[in-house]
């Protein structure tokens, strides 16, 4: 059976109003509709879905689900799954009988919106009992046939293009499009008649469909031509529908544009212009019969035929020896292309398997799956197309990825564009890949050539970047989301007369054999060449051209920028090179490399600015043991064979120790970094930066610290760089324990102040000579113009136990545990943290109103440090575990004075603390160095400090921070 919209099977709908009431009466929350199927067919439970598709193979995709629409795979969509794209996030219209939302195979949340449109009807309808002036509602559910059947066309329709992919008897094209369904309401007969479309239902419809969001809408329906041109369309010998038929047809619907009656028309229209792809079938008239002026709308209105699409249908070829070479042929019911070439593709039509009802009622309604046959069957198999390209290329409009659709087609029958295929088979897996052609009307036969549907040949990339908004204040808009907002490769060779225009402030990378002829021009953002270009290419203010591939030309205007590769490479350009005054060559190096241009014309120029930036790799210095100095080096940036007219008018190197120079020869230019007039000194402010700045300056070339510091962009990031380099975290952390030995001291003042302690036990009473005493602190530290402020805290347990060994004198013994952190701010990115495992004793005495105490202490310290540096490009990431040991005695003494109602008690105490840590290396570290003994210096934090005369050593090997300087903590 044939069935192609109004036509096929003869069928028409007859509208039940208690079946619309009992349908929509379905408790669909108490009954899903996965649910509901598994039900009926005997199955208690279902075990959830788990996709075996994986990324980047095809394959994988390919399960019995995929291959029960024999098109899914003909037209390559398994590898549009692969590489991620099944049109989520993608409104899908379907104009047609309403899709039946219940039916399993749209079960997932959301997955069918039915529309309702209502209002009065325009036309008395001489197949069903209808008539002008008629109230008339659609809401989604299923009306009769004229046969006394529940309509399945729309729900077959819906199947293919974006059924669900969930372990069912088969899936659509876009499996996670949303489906939006209107009801065109009276199909009818095929039968040619132009007011047969009732102008009031399709208006309805077309407008609930573009209001929705809906980005494409496929219709497998259409006005039909007269039964004189049936035979016509198997045999020459008989008339056939020729364009000539179709323009007849148009001038009646011209007649009633922008009237009530023409509302099917109209509404495809302004659709169309409010730039909604519009999909039509073809027809099912044989294949020497053209479709009619419906499908063929965008030929008659021309500004409309970009966001076009008519759609003939395919059969696998029954043919068995040709099928080798020849696997796919026109469907022997399918309509030509014929003048709807331009914007006609083909795809999948003969015996489709998709989603059905069946019944008269709603006591018989049953679900199920069949094959149909017919170019509706053909048309949602390209609306699920554009879904899925829709979701791949989501900044580009609704013409544009039609474009892609088509040009990527594999050509069928005739080379190019012909009057059975049009461009050919859809292929999704050559169109996630990009445009294949920039068309004008140049590539489009003479015969088949729209004049006013190609715009100014200009293909515009506006890559808007990740976030922005695109068709703002449409139906349609959305937020540009995907990644490729932001960068996108297209692969495919791009060939036609057409030009690529680049907006937007993302990346576009050609990788293809481009060999299209109109100009490219790079208004804003970046576009990378990494195939070849016969294009010449204009860079404009704003633009930017990288890449390491070729173009024809090149022509760079003020505030455009030629930036070769993708990190460092070489951009060929074949013929001339321009850059022009206010213009930029940015040119990246390393040590050992550079960007370059290589010219095979002439290079011409005038006055343009080179900016010099660092590689990115060079984030990674600092992990080097050793590298190449840029110092010295001298990079051949441009070379042309026609020689080099001109010379730049500036370098902006923007680094606070280097200068790029540079040297002219005939046939090209020399770049030569050189160390500038400026001491690393001259950029510090404070004492610890010039020091470690002044140890920075003493190494050799090619020490990857020295070779940080050569690429400072200016003195502030310099100064960072010595802030970090430092190493302030590791005399911090070692004040921070010096400064938390008090604690010890403390515990001990504090146990010996007891009141009685020295008091002999009475008779039979324990003496209480076991203690216990918790610690915490915590600290902050504003810092200082050559210290980092910091955070730190502390937290333990000390337990001791004495006794009298004489009438006035105690003597005790303590231990414990306690963990210090410590953080350091001010852009240093430092943190420290030690365990510390203390043992110590102490005596007291206590004569009268005298008290004297004296005690000795020896902690173990296990030290964690950890600290990123970060400045300009560079990164690295440092830490060590090392141990140290500290140790210190302490004594006080106090007198008690007992002023009524006070008791005073004047205190002296003194303390001495010694700090020691072993050598260490930090991991990570650039350049291991031999181990360094600094003396003892006073310690440089006050805060810290004052509770105690410290004197402390610290033995250490850091590659990264140079000698401590005095008023650093050692």
């Amino acid at each position: 059976m044939v069935v192609f919209m109004k036509d096929a099977s003869n069928t028409r709908h007859t509208a039940v109003k208690p079946l619309h009431q009992a349908i929509r009466a379905i408790n669909r929350a108490s009954c899903g509709a996965l649910a509901c199927y598994l039900a009926s067919m005997g199955v208690a439970h279902a075990a959830p879905y788990v996709e075996a598709g994986q990324a980047g193979n095809p394959a994988s995709w390919r399960s019995a689900e995929f291959n029960a629409d024999w098109g899914v795979g003909a037209i390559n969509a398994d590898q549009a799954y692969a590489a991620g794209y099944s049109g989520k996030g993608i409104k899908l219209g379907i104009f047609d009988q309403p899709v039946y939302a219940a039916h399993p195979e749209f079960s997932s949340a959301n997955k069918v919106v039915n529309l309702v449109t209502s209002g009065i009807r325009e036309y008395t309808d001489p197949y069903i009992p209808v008539k002008a002036g008629d109230a008339f509602r659609y809401d989604g559910a299923p009306s009769l046939d004229s046969g006394g059947k529940l309509g399945n066309h729309g729900t077959h329709v819906g199947g293919i293009a974006g059924g669900d992919r969930d372990g069912g008897p088969m899936h659509g094209v876009a499996y996670n499009a949303q489906i939006i369904s209107a009801d065109n309401g009276d199909p009818g007969p095929e039968d040619g008649i132009v007011l047969g479309n009732d102008g009031a239902v399709y208006q309805a419809g077309w407008n609930a469909l573009v209001n929705s969001g809906a980005r494409v809408i496929n219709n497998s329906w259409g006005i039909g031509i007269t039964d004189r041109f049936d035979k016509g369309g198997r045999d020459p010998a008989f008339p056939h529908f020729t364009v000539q038929d179709a323009q007849l047809q148009f001038d009646q619907i011209r007649q009633i544009l922008g009237s009530r009656p023409g509302g099917a028309y109209q509404g495809a229209i302004d659709a169309a212009h409010s730039g909604v792809v519009t999909i039509f079938a073809a027809g099912n008239d044989y294949n020497l019969n053209n479709p009619d002026a419906m499908a063929g709308l965008g030929y008659f209105v021309p500004e409309i035929a970009p966001s076009w699409l008519t759609v003939a249908a395919l059969q696998q070829n029954p043919n068995a020896a040709a099928a080798a070479t020849t696997p796919y042929t026109l469907s022997t019911f399918s309509s030509r292309c014929g003048y709807t070439a331009s914007f006609c593709v083909s795809a999948p039509g003969t015996r489709i398997y998709s989603s059905v009802l069946n019944g008269t009622s709603l006591a018989d309604l049953t679900i199920g799956w069949a094959n149909k046959n017919g170019t509706s069957m053909a048309a949602p198999h390209v609306a699920g197309s554009m879904a899925v390209l829709m979701e791949r290329f989501p900044y580009m409009t609704g013409a544009q990825v039609a474009d892609v659709l088509k040009t990527t087609a594999t050509d069928l029958g005739a080379p190019g564009v012909d009057a059975l295929y049009g461009w050919g088979m859809i292929n999704l897996g050559k169109a996630v890949n990009g445009p294949s052609m920039f068309v004008t009307e140049a590539d489009i036969p003479a015969e088949f050539r729209i004049e006013g549907a190609y715009g100014d040949s200009q293909f515009v990339a506006d890559l808007p970047g990740v976030g922005a908004i695109v068709d703002a204040g449409k139906p349609t808009q959305r937020t540009c989301s995907g990644p490729q907002c932001g960068l996108d490769v297209w692969s495919n060779n791009i060939s036609g007369h057409g030009g690529l225009t680049k907006q937007g402030i993302g990346t576009l990378v050609l990788t293809g054999a481009n060999s299209y002829s109109g100009p490219t021009l790079v208004n804003q953002g970046r576009l990378a060449i990494n195939g070849s270009l016969a294009s010449t290419v204009t860079v404009n203010n704003g633009g930017i051209l990288g890449g390491n591939g070729s173009v024809a030309s090149l022509t760079a205007n003020r505030g455009g920028t030629v930036a070769p590769g993708n990190s460092i490479g070489t951009l060929q350009v074949a013929g001339n090179l321009n850059l022009a005054p206010g213009s930029t060559y940015a040119v990246e190096f390393s040590p050992t490399a550079s960007d370059r241009i290589v010219v095979g014309g002439i290079a011409t120029v005038s006055g343009a600015n080179m900016a010099l930036t660092p590689e990115n790799d060079n984030a990674a210095l600092l992990s080097s043991n050793q590298t190449s100095s840029v110092l010295g080096q001298q990079f051949n940036v441009l070379q042309a064979a026609g020689g080099v007219q001109g010379q730049f008018g500036s370098v902006t190197d923007n680094y606070a120790f280097l200068d790029g120079n540079l040297a002219y020869s005939g046939t090209g230019v020399t770049l030569a970094l050189e160390r500038n007039g400026d001491s690393f000194a001259s950029a510090a402010q404070t004492d610890n930066q010039r020091s470690v700045a002044q140890s920075i300056e003493q190494m050799s070339a090619g020490n990857s610290v020295y070779e940080s510091i050569i690429l400072s962009q200016d003195t502030a990031s310099a100064r960072r760089a010595f802030t970090q380099l430092s190493g302030e975290v590791h005399p911090a952390i070692a004040t921070q324990l010096i400064n938390d030995s008090r604690q010890l001291r403390d515990a001990v003042g504090d146990r010996l102040r007891v009141e009685g302690l020295y008091d002999q036990p009475a008779p039979g009473s324990e003496d209480n000579s076991v203690w216990v005493k918790a610690l915490g602190a915590w600290g902050k530290n504003s810092g200082s113009s050559d210290s980092a402020s910091s955070t730190s805290s502390l937290g333990g347990l000390l337990a001791g136990v004495d006794g009298l060994i004489s009438e006035h004198t105690r003597l005790g013994a303590m231990a414990g545990y306690s963990d210090t952190s410590l953080s350091l701010g001010d852009d240093t990115h430092s943190r420290a943290s030690a365990d510390s495992y203390h043992l110590g004793a102490y005596i007291g005495h206590e004569q009268g109103a005298l008290r004297l105490t004296a005690g000795a202490s020896h902690s173990w310290h296990r030290i964690d440090v950890k600290r990123d540096l970060q400045f300009g490009v560079f990164s690295d990431r440092q830490k060590v575990k090392r141990d140290a040991q500290s140790s210190q005695v302490f004594t006080e003494a106090a007198y008690r004075l007992n002023l009524q109602p006070l008791t005073l008690e004047p205190f002296a105490n003194l303390a001495y603390v010694h700090f020691d840590s072993d050598s260490f290396t930090e991991k990570a570290a650039p350049r291991p160095s031999k181990a360094v003994t600094t003396p003892a210096t006073p310690c440089s934090r006050p805060w810290a400090c004052a509770p105690v005369t410290a004197s402390t050593s610290t033995t250490h090997k850091n590659s990264t921070s140079p000698p401590p300087s005095a008023g650093s903590t050692t």
